[in-house]
């Protein structure tokens, strides 16, 4: 049955069809025909550019702007760079000789100078759309809302300024929350993406976005787009820094939850007796009592005890305020034999001290230390079957319902904790204390974001609820779809 424009609108808004969602489909269709119009106006317009460019410049010119575009790093130019889709536009329309020489006359882009000698001749919509796109700068876009296969609500961190923005393939796999850095040609109500990164930017990495705008609107608020272009330099480093982080990362330096660089190490003992040993050591697993630690202990014919096992504790976490404790050290007694296993040098120092003072009859025979470059390459030349054993066993547990019930009451309680610490993000504010400035929201809300666009990739996803709830305590909006 076709729906008459006096109808009532199918989407339950109690308005007339014509005066809702008819005016929105309409809408729609017209920015779809200007979108395929322009799509065919620009076909083949990159070729053109580069050949014109070719011409127009001396040869050293396409590698002198990849090393303006690099901030002049020790990176080749490649065709098959990641950068390719940032670089070539950024070149055609943004870069010209003198880019980087301060207080130089400004020569024209090979964007200005194809539109100088060939305006006249080209399709009226082709050469608006380049004129566009020699006056837009770049600069870093947030992701408000998605229509998966259609487009995204842009919103420009550094202006304010919000833009639908046509984009069917990048749309597809867009999360709201996530970061954009490009630049957007808008021809009358229709704008599209001309050039962006081929990832999209992690809230995280807000924070110097955040620290750029603040420079800017000290001296224009908002900041102009002729503003925007002088900070060219300045987004691209940003950039550079964010890709390295994400995709070159440096080696990680492990460190335990009292912040100490791990080194893995076993310290070995001779002692006069297992019982001895265990008497003199028992105090320092805090959590359990002589009894339970007994449970699972291995005792001769004769009775006496010949092998027991427990954790070296101690109570809370300096880093990670909700635990009740921290595992210091793993301890073995086994015949006359006492072993305990540590991750750091400090901890392996600070047992010493006290095996010395609690049984000085133990005499130390040696420590086995293992790097983690070690464990690593271990673990990577083990064969596949334990690691597949560990995850089918993880996975099992994490579906049993009363693992994931203790889960979820942990970090329950972890997050609500956030809201309390003094994070150096934050400038050394909480962040029930930081939401308080228009700055310091942004700043906690990508932290939230992260967080959330985080959590459904681990292995046991965190509750969305959790997230609901420290919004509402926060005094922030749950995020668009």
């Amino acid at each position: 049955m076709k729906l008459g424009r006096n109808d009532p609108c199918p989407c339950g808004s109690g308005k007339k069809y014509k005066q809702c969602c008819l005016q929105a489909q309409q809408t729609q269709q017209t920015e779809d025909f200007l979108w395929h119009q322009i799509r065919r106006a620009i076909n083949g317009l990159p070729e053109k550019l580069l050949k014109f460019s070719q011409n127009h410049w001396d040869q050293e010119a396409l590698l002198e702007a990849w090393g303006d575009f690099t901030l002049w790093s020790e990176e080749e130019f490649s065709p098959d760079t990641p950068h390719m889709q940032l670089f070539m536009p950024w070149y055609f329309f943004n870069w010209h000789p003198d880019y980087s020489i301060p207080g130089t006359p400004r020569k024209k882009t090979t964007g200005e100078a194809f539109l100088g000698k060939h305006g006249q001749q080209l399709d009226p919509l082709l050469k608006r759309y380049i004129e566009q796109c020699c006056a837009a700068p770049f600069s870093f876009f947030d992701i408000v809302s998605v229509r998966p296969g259609d487009g995204f609500l842009l919103r420009d961190i550094l202006t304010g300024e919000e833009c639908y923005t046509t984009e069917h393939s990048a749309s597809v796999h867009a999360q709201a929350g996530q970061i954009v850095f490009g630049k957007l040609a808008k021809v009358d109500h229709v704008a599209m993406l001309e050039a962006s990164a081929t990832f999209f930017i992690p809230p995280i990495e807000k924070f110097a976005i955040l620290e750029l705008r603040k420079e800017l609107c000290a001296q224009e608020n908002p900041p102009s787009p002729a503003l925007l272009g002088k900070y060219e330099h300045e987004m691209l480093a940003i950039y550079q820094v964010v890709y390295d982080r994400l995709f070159n990362p440096p080696t990680p330096s492990l460190r335990n939850t009292d912040g100490e660089p791990v080194v893995m190490q076993k310290l070995i003992y001779d002692i006069p007796s297992p019982q001895a040993a265990f008497t003199a050591l028992q105090q320092l697993c805090i959590d359990s009592t002589e009894d339970e630690l007994l449970q699972d202990a291995e005792f001769d014919a004769a009775g006496e005890l010949h092998r027991i096992e427990f954790p070296w504790l101690k109570k809370g976490n300096a880093k990670h305020k909700s635990w009740d404790n921290t595992i210091l050290g793993h301890i073995r007694i086994k015949d006359r034999q006492l072993t305990v296993e540590v991750n750091s040098d400090k901890r392996a120092q600070q047992f010493q001290k006290l095996i010395k003072k609690s049984l000085p009859e133990a005499c130390y025979k040696t420590s086995v230390i293992e790097s983690p470059q070690a464990i690593s390459a271990r673990a990577q030349g083990s064969e596949a079957t334990p690691n597949e054993q560990r995850r089918e066993e993880l996975e099992k547990l994490n579906n049993d319902p009363e693992v994931r019930e203790r889960v979820m009451a942990f970090l329950r309680e972890h997050y609500r904790q956030w809201l309390h610490e003094k994070l150096p993000a934050l400038d050394g504010k909480t962040p029930l204390q930081a939401v308080k400035t228009k700055s310091g929201r942004e700043k906690v809300e990508a932290l939230l974001r992260d967080f959330e666009l985080r959590t459904p990739h681990t292995n046991l996803p965190v509750d969305p609820a959790i997230f609901t709830e420290l919004r509402e305590r926060l005094g922030l909006k749950n995020p668009e779809k």
